[in-house]
């Protein structure tokens, strides 16, 4: 998976509260309060966030490449029509979030709390999701290729529809997962988790 290229050494820039069109390059923004907006266009580049809160707010289009997001607020946030590439998110707070139909390439999300989110009908290629809270998320009819799910909390997940290809749930917890067994391709369980989906699936299992 490729990295975000961040230069963390430029100077802060103050986000104006213009919800025309918020267009960053190589910038990094602080602690900075953005929620309950309605925002026309949001392109970051190379951008380093850290305690922004987006909140409730209602982006009509987005493109991010190369960011890093630490401490941010993302919950009840409506992202439309946006693309992600090359990056992290990192201890944030994204419960609620709707990020439907988005492609995210080269993605590392880390200790996120992603309750409830709504991806639906997304693709996620060399992705990893890592120590996340993904209860109750909903990955509907999401396309997924080479993606991680490490010690994740997926209970009660949406993953039906999905297109599974080179997924790992090793380590996570995937009680009460929508899955369908069509989407199944090269799907890394561990002894646990085979047993479970076992059981979903109705196969029997005899020693």
């Amino acid at each position: 998976m490729k990295k975000p290229r961040v230069n963390r050494k430029n100077l802060e820039v103050k986000v104006l509260q213009d919800t025309k069109l918020i267009d960053l390059e190589e910038k990094s923004i602080k602690d900075q309060d953005l929620s309950d907006l309605k925002i026309d266009e949001l392109r970051l580049d190379r951008c380093f966030l850290e305690g922004v809160s987006l909140s409730q707010t209602e982006i009509l289009e987005g493109k991010v490449v190369d960011c890093i997001f630490t401490k941010c607020i993302f919950t009840g946030a409506e992202l439309n029509d946006f693309f992600f590439e090359r990056s992290a998110f990192a201890s944030s707070w994204m419960q609620g979030v709707q990020i439907t139909g988005a492609p995210f390439r080269d993605c590392h999300f880390t200790a996120c709390k992603l309750n409830a989110a709504n991806f639906r009908y997304g693709k996620f290629k060399n992705c990893i999701f890592e120590s996340c809270v993904l209860q109750e998320a909903d990955f509907l009819g999401v396309q997924f290729e080479n993606v991680d799910f490490l010690d994740c909390d997926l209970r009660e997940s949406q993953f039906s529809q999905t297109t599974l290809k080179k997924i790992n749930f090793k380590g996570s917890q995937i009680e009460g997962i929508s899955l369908g067994k069509e989407s199944l391709e090269e799907v890394t369980v561990d002894t646990a988790q085979a047993i479970y989906l076992a059981s979903i699936f109705g196969l029997k299992i005899e020693d």
